[in-house]
Protein backbone atom coordinates (compact mmCIF):
# COMPACT_ATOMS: atom_id res chain seq x y z
CA UNK A 1 0.00 0.00 0.00
CA UNK A 2 2.99 2.20 0.63
CA UNK A 3 4.55 1.51 -2.46
CA UNK A 4 1.54 1.88 -4.54
CA UNK A 5 1.56 5.46 -2.76
CA UNK A 6 4.89 6.21 -3.03
CA UNK A 7 4.61 5.50 -7.27
CA UNK A 8 1.48 7.79 -7.63
CA UNK A 9 3.25 10.45 -5.97
CA UNK A 10 6.19 10.25 -7.98
CA UNK A 11 4.01 9.31 -10.89
CA UNK A 12 2.26 13.02 -10.42
CA UNK A 13 5.60 14.70 -9.76
CA UNK A 14 6.65 13.62 -13.17
CA UNK A 15 3.64 14.78 -15.06
CA UNK A 16 3.55 18.14 -13.28
CA UNK A 17 6.55 19.38 -13.46
CA UNK A 18 6.81 20.69 -16.81
CA UNK A 19 3.28 22.74 -15.73
CA UNK A 20 5.65 24.37 -12.70
CA UNK A 21 8.70 25.06 -14.95
CA UNK A 22 6.36 26.45 -17.15
CA UNK A 23 4.70 28.69 -14.91
CA UNK A 24 8.10 29.77 -13.37
CA UNK A 25 9.03 31.11 -16.60
CA UNK A 26 6.32 33.32 -17.25
CA UNK A 27 6.74 34.98 -13.68
CA UNK A 28 10.37 35.45 -14.82
CA UNK A 29 8.92 36.80 -18.46
CA UNK A 30 6.41 38.98 -16.40
CA UNK A 31 9.33 40.40 -14.12
CA UNK A 32 11.83 41.07 -16.90
CA UNK A 33 9.12 42.52 -19.18
CA UNK A 34 8.57 44.92 -15.80
CA UNK A 35 11.90 45.55 -15.71
CA UNK A 36 12.92 46.37 -19.35
CA UNK A 37 9.48 48.83 -19.30
CA UNK A 38 10.83 50.99 -16.45
CA UNK A 39 14.15 51.18 -17.94
CA UNK A 40 13.35 52.13 -21.47
CA UNK A 41 10.51 54.74 -19.96
CA UNK A 42 13.06 56.18 -18.34
CA UNK A 43 15.36 56.33 -21.56
CA UNK A 44 13.27 57.11 -24.04
CA UNK A 45 10.82 59.99 -22.43
CA UNK A 46 12.62 63.02 -22.23
CA UNK A 47 11.96 65.43 -19.32
CA UNK A 48 13.11 68.15 -20.79
CA UNK A 49 10.57 68.54 -23.66
CA UNK A 50 7.66 67.95 -21.24
CA UNK A 51 9.02 70.20 -18.99
CA UNK A 52 8.95 72.79 -21.48
CA UNK A 53 5.72 71.92 -22.61
CA UNK A 54 4.51 72.41 -19.63
CA UNK A 55 6.27 75.57 -19.17
CA UNK A 56 4.65 76.93 -22.71
CA UNK A 57 1.55 75.28 -22.55
CA UNK A 58 0.44 75.30 -19.31
CA UNK A 59 -2.89 73.97 -17.76
CA UNK A 60 -3.08 72.91 -22.05
CA UNK A 61 0.00 70.91 -21.96
CA UNK A 62 -1.00 68.92 -18.26
CA UNK A 63 -4.01 68.12 -19.93
CA UNK A 64 -2.13 66.46 -23.13
CA UNK A 65 0.33 64.89 -21.02
CA UNK A 66 -2.73 63.27 -18.83
CA UNK A 67 -4.53 62.45 -21.50
CA UNK A 68 -2.03 61.29 -24.27
CA UNK A 69 -1.34 58.02 -24.02
CA UNK A 70 2.12 56.97 -24.83
CA UNK A 71 3.13 54.59 -26.93
CA UNK A 72 5.88 51.40 -26.57
CA UNK A 73 8.71 51.41 -28.88
CA UNK A 74 8.11 48.56 -31.64
CA UNK A 75 11.45 47.43 -32.14
CA UNK A 76 11.86 45.97 -28.72
CA UNK A 77 8.55 44.22 -28.86
CA UNK A 78 9.26 42.10 -31.75
CA UNK A 79 9.94 38.32 -31.21
CA UNK A 80 8.88 38.88 -27.56
CA UNK A 81 5.78 36.09 -26.29
CA UNK A 82 2.53 37.87 -25.76
CA UNK A 83 3.01 38.08 -22.15
CA UNK A 84 5.44 39.79 -22.62
CA UNK A 85 4.41 42.43 -24.93
CA UNK A 86 1.13 42.91 -22.77
CA UNK A 87 3.18 43.06 -19.55
CA UNK A 88 5.89 45.64 -21.24
CA UNK A 89 3.21 47.82 -23.08
CA UNK A 90 1.06 48.38 -19.86
CA UNK A 91 4.29 48.54 -17.40
CA UNK A 92 5.74 51.20 -19.80
CA UNK A 93 3.07 53.38 -20.50
CA UNK A 94 1.92 53.63 -17.20
CA UNK A 95 5.41 54.72 -16.35
CA UNK A 96 5.81 57.20 -19.40
CA UNK A 97 2.29 58.83 -18.63
CA UNK A 98 3.69 59.27 -14.89
CA UNK A 99 7.26 60.76 -16.03
CA UNK A 100 5.41 63.32 -18.74
CA UNK A 101 3.04 64.58 -16.15
CA UNK A 102 5.65 65.52 -13.26
CA UNK A 103 8.04 66.77 -16.38
CA UNK A 104 5.07 69.20 -17.15
CA UNK A 105 3.66 69.89 -13.70
CA UNK A 106 7.37 71.25 -12.63
CA UNK A 107 7.25 73.20 -15.91
CA UNK A 108 3.77 74.55 -15.90
CA UNK A 109 4.76 75.39 -11.41
CA UNK A 110 8.05 76.66 -13.17
CA UNK A 111 5.87 79.19 -15.86
CA UNK A 112 3.57 80.08 -12.95
CA UNK A 113 6.43 81.22 -10.52
CA UNK A 114 8.12 83.36 -13.12
CA UNK A 115 4.83 84.50 -14.33
CA UNK A 116 4.13 85.81 -10.50
CA UNK A 117 7.76 86.82 -10.00
CA UNK A 118 7.32 89.14 -12.80
CA UNK A 119 4.39 90.27 -12.22
CA UNK A 120 5.39 91.57 -8.90
CA UNK A 121 8.40 92.75 -10.21
CA UNK A 122 6.99 95.53 -13.04
CA UNK A 123 5.84 99.28 -12.44
CA UNK A 124 2.48 99.89 -11.44
CA UNK A 125 0.61 102.54 -12.83
CA UNK A 126 -1.57 104.84 -10.32
CA UNK A 127 -3.50 107.60 -10.94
Amino acid sequence: MKIKFISIFVVLLIFNMPLLVSAQQVVSEVEQARADAERDAEKYVSSLAWNAVGFGCGCFGLAYAYLATPTAPVGVLLGKTPTYVVTYTQVYQENAKRRRMQSAVIGCAASSLLSTVLLLLSPSETN
